[in-house]
């Protein structure tokens, strides 16, 4: 008996391992056949999209997926139209210098752009792009812009701009042309390389932008136009004062100026003297000669009240004890005022105030955008 259920588990046990195997050996074959025929899949789906571009290929960031080279040189002249359009730009500071794409013979080089895209898609092997397209994470492909240009004319074009580009500092002035004051800001002096400014200039053609920010080198103007702050604008032939604190008139009297024999002296000046009661001495001039050569401070004396000498030859901003000549052209370079506005005046301005003297609006008589030699010497400019 005991014989027997030995031999029963026996025959059991190997039922069982035959069964085990048997198993074992379906197993394989469904497995490989399951890879087999996700292989033969991928195969064949790779073998269907043969000319085509896969997932994840783009063009300057416009996805060309799924199309063929011609469809995508047809996408490509679409969707970057404007860019082939865009004009090449120098840009600094506020100011553009731009070229259309025609003048420089510049295009987009599409053909190019689509067979290295195509290039380096299908560049990578079969059995990576099977294994991508199957965890679906296809490689990432951007191809940049690619342009042809006649290098000659960009060398050109950087040429004639250039100039432009470099300046020297230019300090800031007041323009009283219009007889208003403008105020004009100082300018950096600016200095670009050539070389740097065309490598620069020839990246830039295969950017979207086209746009070049010119690199420079900086002197800084002189003088800035915190100096101006309150001035007087003199115009001969108005007849008018106007003292202004910056652009903002603050106060504006008539005066008497210079006749054509003595005419006061246009151009930029300043305060350099104040004195209250001033006595009057004689210039010893030809008009002076029958006068006495001195005048003590008081009634009659040529200069009323209050006098203000200007760095002009001599000439004053005074009063007058003639008040009819005010409003005339009648001095011998002196700018008369009346009593009451002289004294008034006098406590609204300092010493070093700058004076504009201008023949008319529209007509100031000298280059106003030029600094005097007196204002350069006194903020240490020249010795």
């Amino acid at each position: 008996m005991e014989s027997i259920g030995i031999a029963t588990r026996y025959n059991s046990w190997a039922r069982k391992k035959k069964l085990s195997r048997v198993m074992l050996i379906v197993g394989a074959i469904v497995f490989f056949s399951m890879v087999f025929g996700i292989f033969s899949y991928l195969l064949i789906q790779d073998m269907l999209e043969y000319g085509k571009f896969p997932e994840g290929v783009s063009i300057e960031g416009r996805s060309v997926a799924g199309l063929s080279r011609s469809q995508a040189l047809d996408f490509c002249r679409d969707e970057l139209r404007v860019i082939s359009s865009r004009p090449l730009t120098l840009e600094i500071d506020d100011e553009k210098y731009q070229i259309s794409p025609d003048e420089i013979g510049l295009r987009l080089d599409y053909e190019k752009m689509v067979e290295k895209a195509y290039k380096e898609a299908w560049s990578i092997g079969i059995f990576e792009r099977m294994a991508r397209r199957f965890l679906n994470r296809p490689k990432k492909i951007n191809v940049s812009l690619m342009a042809v240009s006649d290098e000659e004319k960009v060398k050109n074009f950087v040429e004639q701009t250039l100039p432009s580009i470099n300046r020297p500092p230019h300090d800031a002035y007041v323009d009283v042309t219009s007889g208003e004051p403008v105020i004009v800001k100082a300018k950096d002096g600016r200095e670009a390389d050539f070389n740097q400014l065309l490598s620069d200039t020839m990246k830039a053609l295969t950017t979207p932008e086209r746009t070049v920010h010119v690199k420079v080198k900086r002197t800084p103007a002189a003088i800035q136009d915190s100096i101006y702050s309150k001035f007087i604008i003199i115009n001969l032939a108005a007849h008018t004062l106007t003292l202004y604190d910056r652009t903002k008139p603050i106060a504006q009297y008539p005066v008497a100026c210079g006749s054509s024999t003595y005419p006061t002296s246009v151009g930029h000046w300043k305060i350099v003297t104040k004195e209250r009661n001033p006595a009057w001495r004689n210039p010893g001039t030809d008009w002076a000669k029958s006068m006495p050569a001195y005048i003590p401070p008081g009634p009659g004396n040529p200069l009323g009240t209050r006098a203000m000498a200007l760095n002009a030859r001599g000439e004053l901003i005074h009063g007058t004890p003639s008040p009819w000549s005010v409003g005339q052209s009648v001095s011998h370079g002196c700018v008369r005022m009346y009593m009451k506005d002289v004294e008034q005046l006098f406590e609204m301005v300092e010493v070093n105030t700058h004076v504009f003297i201008i023949k008319a609006a529209g007509n100031p008589g000298w280059d106003v955008t030029q600094t005097p030699y007196w204002l350069k010497k006194d903020l240490g400019l020249v010795k």
